[in-house]
C-alpha cells in the first residue's frame, strides 16, 4: 500500500492558513487589499473580541457574479494574474490566490457580492465547507464576515494572543492601510470604543494625526524624484525623537513592508540629526516601476526584494538625509493639517489650571534644590526613619536594621550633585558618593510603588485631551486602572484619545501628554507588560520625573536627611531603572591610591 497521499483540499487550505493566516489582523489585511484590489471608495470594517469572534470588510468596489463566488474559494484562483509574466509587473496587492480559501478553511465564512445594485448572492462556507449559495440583496460591491476564527482548531487558537493584543494588532493593520490609500473614505467600527470616520483626502499627511497621534502629526513632508520614480514621506523634526525604532511606516508601491535595506538607508540618513540612542518618526512612500521590485518573496508579501538595492539604497538615504538638513537648517515648515473638532465639555486653555492643595514638588520657578525638597516634605510627610520605615525582626531584615544604626556624617557636596559622607558601619569607616538625583529616585519609587505614602490626586482644570491614535489607545486600554492607582486618572475619549482628568499632585505641572507616550514608547518596546511589571515601571518614571535633578544644592540637613531615607530603603544601592546610586571608598582604598603602606 503507497504510503505517499494526496492531502484532500480542506486539509490543504488548512496547512496554507498556516502561512496566509497568522492572526486575526492578517485576515483583516487580505480581506482589504481585496476590496482595494476591487477599486473600492468606500470600506468599511468590523471587529469584535479582537477578530476572534467576527471579522467583516464590506466595500462598493466591482463586485462579483454568483459563479465566481465558488472559484474565489478555489486555491490559486485569481483574477490578478493570468501568465508567469504577470508576476513580473504586479500592480495589485493580492495576486497568490490563496488567502480566501485559507480564511474560509478556519473559520464560519459569508462571501456576498453584487456587480448591480440588488442583484446579489451569498456564498456560506464553513470550516471549508460550502454550504450553499443564496440570493441576495446588496448594493454593488463584497461584504465578507468571518466568525469563530480557529474555532475547530483550538492549538492554532491558543497562539492567539489577548483580546486586547490582537485588538491593538487590527488597529495598526488598519492605520497602514488608510495611510496608503488616502482617497478612500474609511469607517471602522471595532467593538470597543467609537467608530472612527476618515474621509478621502488629498494625501496621507491629513491622516497622520487621527491614525498616529497627535504627536506624528507634526511631521514634515517632502518630496523626492517624480513618478514611475518618486519617494514621498513624512519625517520628524530634529525636536521630535523617540527611544525606539517603532515609529517607522514604510510603503512600496503602497504595500506596508518591513524592509532591512530601507531601514539601513534610514538609519544612515538620520545620524547626523539625532543622537545616539534616540529615533526619528517617519512614513515614506516609495513608487517605482512594478518590474524594480518583486514582491513574490514571502507568503503575507510583508518583505520585498529591489531589482537594483543599491540603487534604491542610495536614493532612499540621500532624499531622507536632505530633508533632515533642511529641517536642521530651518528651511522646511511643518505641514498644516485641520485640527481634530473636539467636545465643548473639554476647551483646551492651559492657562487655566486649579492651584494645586500641595506645594509642587518641582518647578522651573521653584529656586534649586531647597525649594524642591521641602515640596517633597508635603507630597510624601517626611518621618524619623524609625517609624517611616519599619520592618520585622526577621533574618531577612538584618541588612536594614544594620543600615538604622550606621553613623553617617555628612561632608559637603560636589558641584551641587553628589553628595559626600563618612560612614561608620560594621565594616569600618568609608567614603560614600551619593548621586542625589536617584537617591531622591530610589526613595520616592519605594514610598509609590510600597504604597507606603499613596499619592493625592490633582484634578486638571480643564481636563486635557491627549491625542494618541487608535492602535496606541488599544494598547494603553488594559492599564488604565494601573495609572489611576498610581494616580493618573484618564479615560477613553473617542476612538483614538484619552482624556486626563487628574494627576498626581507633585506632577501637576508636568506635560499629561509627554508622560503618556513616555508609557507608550515603553508599551511599543516590549511588545506587552504584565501588571505588576506595569505598575513598577509606571511608578519608577514618576519617581524620575518627581526626583530632584542635578546642580540643585540641598542644605546640609535635607542631604543628610536623603542619606539617611536612602539607607532605610529595600534597595538602596541602585534607581528602578538600574542606575548605581553610590560609590564607596574605604579608608584602604584611599591609602593604596595615595601609595600609603598598608
Amino acid at each position: 500500500m503507497s504510503r505517499i497521499r494526496i492531502l484532500s483540499d480542506q486539509v490543504a487550505n488548512q496547512i496554507a492558513a498556516g502561512e496566509v493566516v497568522e492572526r486575526p489582523s492578517s485576515v483583516l489585511k487580505e480581506l482589504v487589499e481585496n476590496a482595494l484590489d476591487a477599486d473600492a471608495r468606500h470600506i468599511e470594517v468590523a471587529w469584535e473580541e479582537g477578530g476572534k469572534r467576527l471579522l467583516e470588510v464590506a466595500d462598493d468596489g466591482s463586485g462579483m457574479a454568483r459563479d465566481d463566488l465558488y472559484l474565489a474559494l478555489e486555491r490559486h484562483a485569481t483574477s490578478k494574474v493570468r501568465t508567469a509574466e504577470d508576476l513580473g509587473h504586479l500592480g495589485t496587492f493580492g495576486f497568490r490566490g490563496e488567502a480566501l480559501p485559507s480564511i474560509a478553511s478556519v473559520s464560519r465564512f459569508d462571501l456576498t457580492s453584487a456587480e448591480s445594485e440588488g442583484a446579489g448572492h451569498c456564498l456560506r462556507s464553513e470550516f471549508g465547507v460550502i454550504k450553499g449559495v443564496a440570493p441576495a440583496t446588496r448594493s454593488r460591491g463584497t461584504t465578507v464576515s468571518v466568525r469563530d476564527l480557529f474555532a475547530q482548531l483550538p492549538a492554532r487558537r491558543r497562539f492567539l494572543k489577548s483580546t486586547d493584543t490582537e485588538h491593538a494588532q487590527l488597529w495598526g493593520v488598519v492605520a497602514r492601510l488608510a495611510l496608503s490609500s488616502p482617497g478612500v473614505h474609511w469607517t471602522i467600527r471595532p467593538d470597543r470604543g467609537s467608530p472612527l470616520v476618515l474621509p478621502p483626502v488629498e494625501d496621507a499627511g491629513h491622516r497622520l494625526a487621527p491614525l498616529l497621534g497627535e504627536k506624528l502629526g507634526r511631521l514634515v513632508p517632502f518630496v523626492n524624484g517624480e513618478r514611475p520614480w518618486q519617494l514621498q514621506g513624512f519625517v520628524s523634526p530634529p525636536d521630535l525623537s523617540f527611544r525606539d525604532r517603532n515609529h517607522l511606516y514604510l510603503f512600496v508601491n503602497g504595500r506596508a513592508v518591513r524592509d532591512r535595506l530601507l531601514l539601513a538607508a534610514l538609519s544612515e540618513a538620520w545620524s547626523g540629526t539625532f543622537a545616539k540612542g534616540s529615533y526619528p518618526a517617519a512614513v515614506l512612500f516609495l513608487e517605482l516601476p512594478p518590474e524594480a521590485v518583486d514582491v513574490n518573496v514571502h507568503p503575507t508579501k510583508a518583505e520585498v526584494r529591489f531589482r537594483e538595492p543599491q540603487r534604491v539604497f542610495a536614493w532612499v538615504r540621500g532624499a531622507a538625509e536632505e530633508a533632515w538638513a533642511k529641517l536642521r537648517g530651518g528651511l522646511a515648515s511643518v505641514l498644516e493639517l485641520p485640527p481634530k473638532p473636539l467636545d465643548a465639555e473639554f476647551e483646551l486653555d492651559p492657562s487655566r489650571r486649579m492651584e494645586p492643595q500641595h506645594p509642587r514638588l518641582w518647578s522651573d520657578h521653584s529656586g534649586g534644590g531647597l525649594g524642591a525638597y521641602q515640596a517633597l516634605a508635603s507630597a510624601f510627610p517626611a518621618s524619623p526613619v524609625d517609624r517611616a520605615y519599619t520592618y520585622e525582626p526577621t533574618p531577612s531584615r538584618v541588612a536594614e536594621s544594620t543600615r538604622q544604626e550606621t553613623d553617617i556624617r555628612y561632608l559637603g557636596a560636589f558641584q551641587q550633585t553628589y553628595l559626600l559622607a563618612e560612614i561608620h558601619g560594621s565594616q569600618g569607616p568609608e567614603l560614600w558618593i551619593v548621586d542625589q538625583h536617584v537617591a531622591h529616585e530610589r526613595v520616592l519609587f519605594e514610598r509609590l510603588f510600597l504604597r507606603r505614602h499613596a499619592p493625592a490626586i490633582q484634578p486638571l482644570l480643564p481636563p486635557q485631551v491627549v491625542q494618541v491614535g487608535p492602535e496606541a489607545l488599544a494598547r494603553l486600554g488594559p492599564f488604565l486602572a494601573e495609572l489611576a492607582a498610581a494616580g493618573v486618572d484618564a479615560e477613553p475619549f473617542g476612538s483614538d484619545a484619552l482624556v486626563v482628568r487628574g494627576l498626581p499632585d507633585f506632577l501637576v505641572d508636568r506635560d499629561p501628554q509627554a508622560l503618556l507616550e513616555d508609557l507608550l514608547e515603553r508599551l511599543e518596546r516590549e511588545g506587552r507588560i504584565d501588571l505588576d511589571a506595569f505598575r513598577r515601571d509606571l511608578n519608577a518614571e514618576l519617581a524620575c520625573r518627581a526626583a530632584i535633578k542635578k546642580h540643585h544644592g540641598l542644605p546640609p540637613e535635607l542631604a543628610l536627611g536623603l542619606i539617611r531615607d536612602l539607607l532605610a530603603c529595600e534597595v538602596p544601592n541602585t534607581c528602578p531603572h538600574g542606575r548605581p546610586i553610590i560609590k564607596k571608598l574605604t579608608l584602604e582604598d584611599l591609602d593604596r591610591s595615595f601609595g600609603r603602606r598598608l
